[in-house]
């Protein structure tokens, strides 16, 4: 969404940009006079309240939190744009704002806020229905709409009767290849500030003021950056760490891509940026594995939106996991690897080769073997098995 906002602000338009606090926004947003942000909070809630309970609480006050920011804070609009999911309230308030205000309802499907649910519930369950249903209806009820995949889009119109345009995501500008002296300045600060902690063992031990880091070196005398000897591979994924994301099928992938490194005399360092409730579960399964692994060193990182683009331009080997909870949508991260002009291994699933194209682009996997073999292929120490 902030790409959307950026984009009408860059065209003239005046953009009142409604979500949830956490990260940082991108700097050209918040430095954009164009662009206002609102956040709208989610009420705390007991864990030990049932989850229907909880999620009734929440929504409740989204809805009037809602309310107040579409009816009463922001100038009236000449149209509302809604990424779906999430899907409740938003779009039944979208919907009352937009006919209040005489203001066209323009829906961007990402994916479904129901198949999502259903992943903690089970697809028979009362609420997933019901939302599917609230989602059915409201996509119908729209003015417009457009889609991440040709394959939603033909969901979209025979299943719901929803008409949206598809339209593949690009990446921003600032996911490109990162220049050498900006990967030293990098690593030299995140080092400096403990975040690459993990790779004190491999870290060279002859750094002096910062020359020489693990993945990159100056020349003391002409002050040119290059490429570390022996520098170790870096694969980079990032992830909100929700179920749709399987990182413990890496997890049990790293034993056999380890072996196949060390044959080949190789290293890898696999970090992944993000938050969510997922990750410490991870943490502590990647710590008992770490002393078992000799040639690969897995990192957890939480970055600003620029650093996270310069570490993915400073890679090798971008990493997606995501599945897809509809199969009909695509992973952005994919979109933004590409942008830093890295080859991808990306969780195969049904809409995927509309943006991987196995052997081509990416390799695409499904079971832990299977990755295993791809990011070997990838690395160079290896040959991936074909599709």
């Amino acid at each position: 969404m902030q790409y959307h906002a950026l984009s009408l602000a860059k065209h003239g338009c005046r953009v009142s940009l409604v979500g949830y606090p956490g990260a940082q926004p991108m700097d050209a947003v918040v430095k954009n006079q164009r662009i206002h942000l609102h956040h709208v909070v989610p009420s705390a809630v007991s864990e030990k309240l049932p989850f229907t309970v909880r999620a009734v609480v929440k929504v409740l006050s989204l809805l009037w939190q809602l309310f107040m920011v579409l009816m009463v804070r922001t100038p009236r609009p000449h149209f509302l744009l809604v990424q779906n999911p999430p899907a409740i309230p938003s779009l039944l308030l979208a919907r009352f704002a937009g006919t209040m205000q005489a203001a066209s309802l323009i829906i961007d499907f990402h994916n479904f806020g129901y198949s999502l649910l259903a992943l903690k519930l089970g697809d028979r369950h009362p609420l997933v229905r019901a939302h599917l249903a609230y989602e059915q209806i409201f996509g119908r009820l729209a003015d417009d709409g457009f889609c991440v995949t040709e394959q939603m889009k033909t969901f979209l119109a025979d299943s719901w009767r929803v008409r949206a345009a598809a339209l593949h995501d690009r990446p921003a500008s600032v996911f490109r290849p990162t220049p050498l002296p900006e990967q030293h300045s990098l690593f030299v600060r995140l080092k400096r500030d403990g975040v690459l902690d993990l790779l004190d063992d491999w870290w060279p031990k002859e750094d002096q003021g910062g020359s020489l880091t693990l993945f990159t070196q100056r020349s003391g005398s002409s002050g040119d950056c290059s490429r570390a000897k022996d520098r170790p591979r870096l694969v980079i994924s990032s992830t909100s760490w929700t179920p749709d994301e399987d990182f413990g099928q890496l997890l049990d992938a790293l034993p056999s891509l380890d072996l196949r490194l060390a044959k080949a005399g190789m290293r890898a360092v696999v970090a992944i940026t993000g938050k969510g409730d997922l990750k410490e579960a991870f943490e502590l399964r990647a710590a008992k594995m770490a002393s078992e692994l000799k040639a690969v060193r897995v990192l957890t990182l939480w970055l600003s939106f620029a650093d996270y683009a310069s570490l993915l331009g400073s890679a090798d080997l971008g990493l997606s996991l995501h599945t897809s909870s509809s199969g009909l949508d695509l992973p952005m991260k994919v979109v933004d690897m590409f942008g830093a002009g890295l080859p991808v291994c990306a969780k195969g699933f049904p809409a995927l080769p509309e943006l991987v194209r196995h052997g081509d682009n990416g390799f695409i996997f499904d079971g832990s073997e299977e990755l295993a073999e791809s990011l070997a292929h990838a690395l160079g120490a290896g040959v991936s098995s074909g599709r």
